[in-house]
């Protein structure tokens, strides 16, 4: 979709595109992946803007928080809460 300002995806704000910030900016996504990614992303300009911010405020917390890990059990309680929230948002 274009609009006076460039592309759009009309998705920008969609759990599907955090989901796929989240994958790309995950240290464990194969290059290959990245790319695959990069490549979806570039086809909105509202997402690429997204996507830089969020690539700032990263290194960010990692520059202040860098060599600070949560506790194991933070970790877990996270993790669950997430698969929670995402099974009952698809449900």
């Amino acid at each position: 979709m274009e609009t006076a300002h460039g592309k759009n995806c009309g998705a920008c704000t969609s759990p599907e595109v955090q989901a796929l910030f989240c994958e790309l900016l995950d240290q464990r996504t194969s290059y290959a992946r990245a790319l695959e990614i990069r490549e979806h992303i570039a086809q909105c300009d509202e997402c690429q803007r997204r996507l830089e911010s969020e690539e700032v405020v990263r290194a960010m917390v990692r520059t202040c928080c860098g060599k600070s890990q949560a506790p194991q059990e933070l970790r877990q309680r996270i993790s669950v809460q997430i698969t929670r929230t995402e099974i009952q948002w698809r449900q």
